[in-house]
């Protein structure tokens, strides 16, 4: 194997952004391991990302199971000269109001959102550390990690908590030459909703509503997420307007909040 080629593992590249983001490394020549639970989606993007220019290989991996890591650690390691880069993409929605949500939902949203992150930072840390050209760790969050949205609790907690772990890392592996980006991109449009356990039909019609009018795409995040690992840069927040948030909740936090429950009150808004 060429030690100058690069290589990375995407979980949750069956589809959607995970996906995404393997197709544009694809462009540059990147070996990718696509890692999920879908295998017949993980070998459609494989082949997609051969047709893209680069290659790689299907790795089933459950990220809630600390176990598979390690697996997944073993296997590789015997396999590549390298990791260059770990995308924590992998995740699920869901929602429903405290009290409400039923708790095996919860525990079900933590094990992959917040836990699937931790478990692979976790397992693949030192063996980016021993990579002499550095390397790299996106980790997808979400704006709901910033605007705190009601009824969207469980969903908010596992975000917040991969925003909160990723500034962490960014400090932490800075002597290392390992950079960390966090995607808190607003609703775009995926197959995320397919896998979703929302407490009313409502919730699910007013997020599908809001996923399809979404002013930019899987692709739009991707681009962004490359670019921000490219220049060492931290946060990437899609579109403007959750830009003007971040901004808002930072200097007016009460307020803000307010804002959002107001907004919330109403339905879930078209553009958020």
């Amino acid at each position: 194997m060429s030690v100058t080629r690069q290589y990375a593992i995407i979980t949750g590249a069956a589809s959607g952004l995970g996906r995404a983001i393997a197709l544009r490394l694809a462009r540059d020549g990147w070996h990718l391991a696509i890692a999920d639970v879908n295998l017949e989606g993980s070998q459609e993007t494989l082949d997609l990302v051969r047709r893209a220019g680069g290659d790689g290989q299907v790795e089933r991996l459950d990220v809630s199971q600390p176990h598979e890591w390690a697996a997944l650690a073993q296997r590789l390691e015997a396999a590549w000269p390298q990791l260059d880069l770990l995308v924590n993409n992998a995740g699920v929605s869901g929602s429903g109001e405290v009290g409400q949500y039923p708790l095996d939902n919860w525990q079900w949203m933590l094990s992959i959102n917040l836990w699937g992150p931790i478990f692979g930072c976790h397992t693949m840390i030192d063996w980016l550390k021993r990579n002499p050209r550095g390397g790299h760790i996106i980790n997808t969050s979400s704006l709901a990690a910033i605007c705190s949205a009601p009824t969207m609790a469980s969903y908010n907690v596992s975000k917040a908590g991969i925003l909160a772990l990723s500034e962490t890392l960014y400090a932490e592996l800075k002597k290392d030459r390992i950079g960390v980006t966090v995607l808190c991109p607003s609703f775009f449009h995926t197959n995320l909703l397919s896998i979703s356990r929302m407490q009313t039909p409502e919730q699910f019609a007013l997020a599908d509503r809001t996923m399809r009018g979404a002013s930019f795409t899987a692709d739009d995040v991707a681009a962004a997420a490359i670019r921000a690992m490219q220049r060492k840069r931290l946060y990437v927040i899609l579109p403007l307007r959750g830009r003007i948030y971040w901004r808002l909740k930072r200097f007016i936090p009460e307020e803000f909040l307010w804002f959002v429950g107001q907004v919330f009150k109403k339905g879930l808004p078209k553009k958020l």
